[in-house]
């Protein structure tokens, strides 16, 4: 049991840090990524006697996915009963670099924010954790051609959201954008590959 114990540690330590950055890009929160995070783990240690082999990190992503979609449909129901106001966006830098950077982090957050999350959950991923197709179908229980599927389809929602801010590209990964690319680069403010 003991053992056990000190496997399951040593898994929350491989896995947390990348499970908490997925969570927090699907709910655009730290805190609540955290939360979510910590109640996978719960999960996963109640409902698993094993974690020793790596199919349990795609079953992990898998129980925080579910338990995001389950706190949206909770929101959604909320906000019909009671709305809710946005809270204000805090202020950003006088420094025209810092302004623009930040317009594109905010432009590329809103458009993935806006993506479906059976859309936004296989590109976030992909594009930033870096996951082979094959696990991303293991975690989000659906077929690798559904996965690509799914990452073409947000790639271009995300291209249509972002299109007064696009120049183009050769659909190779050097897209550009209408701004000091540099600067957005060096603030790693355009992750997304569209």
């Amino acid at each position: 049991m003991e053992t056990d114990d000190v496997e399951f540690a040593s898994f929350v330590d491989r896995h947390k840090d990348s499970l908490i950055n997925y969570l927090r890009h699907l709910t655009r929160s730290h805190e609540r990524a955290e939360e979510i995070a910590q109640d996978a783990f719960v999960r996963l240690y109640r409902n698993r006697t094993s974690v020793r082999d790596e199919s349990a990190a795609p079953y992990l992503f898998r129980i925080g996915t579910n338990l995001v979609v389950s706190q949206i449909r909770r929101e959604r129901r909320w906000k019909l009963l009671m709305p809710m106001f946005a809270a204000a966006q805090p202020a950003s830098e006088a420094a025209d670099r810092r302004a623009v950077t930040n317009e594109i982090q905010s432009k590329v957050a809103a458009a993935l924010e806006r993506l479906p999350v059976k859309l936004r959950a296989p590109l976030v991923l992909f594009e930033m954790e870096e996951w082979p197709y094959h696990e991303i179908a293991r975690a989000l229980d659906c077929r690798v051609g559904t996965v690509k599927s799914r990452i073409f389809r947000a790639r271009a929602l995300m291209r249509r959201e972002l299109e007064s801010w696009w120049i183009g590209g050769d659909h190779d990964r050097r897209q550009t954008w209408q701004c000091d690319a540099a600067a957005a680069a060096n603030d790693s403010v355009a992750s997304i590959h569209v």
